[in-house]
């Protein structure tokens, strides 16, 4: 972690957290397999948000990878729609999962 460096945390209209160092180290590097793996494993069960914590990305450049991922046949698309409380909205408890 970067000492004594403060960054405030901001947000989208979505709810999801923006580009922050001290959260994001990753962002901008290239793709470990192994955090290409991890993504692949858990996307559909925990959710972008804390995948993106797991691996120190944005929730955009997480859910642009999963995309990507899914067009070129890597990662199947679930058999049931899912979605993930943000933990924002609720940060008392934690990743709420609902299926559709």
């Amino acid at each position: 972690m970067l000492e004594g460096l403060e960054a405030p945390i901001e947000y989208d209209k979505y709810g999801r957290m923006s580009y922050n160092p001290i959260f994001h180290e990753n962002n901008g590097k290239p793709w470990y397999k192994e955090d290409t793996q991890y993504l692949i494993d858990w996307y559909d069960i925990i959710g972008p948000e804390e995948i993106s914590f797991a691996i120190d990305r944005t929730i955009k450049s997480v859910m642009h990878k999963a995309t990507l991922l899914r067009k070129g046949g890597k990662m199947k698309k679930p058999l049931k729609k899912t979605t993930c409380k943000r933990i924002k909205k609720n940060p008392l408890a934690r990743v709420q999962v609902k299926q559709i």
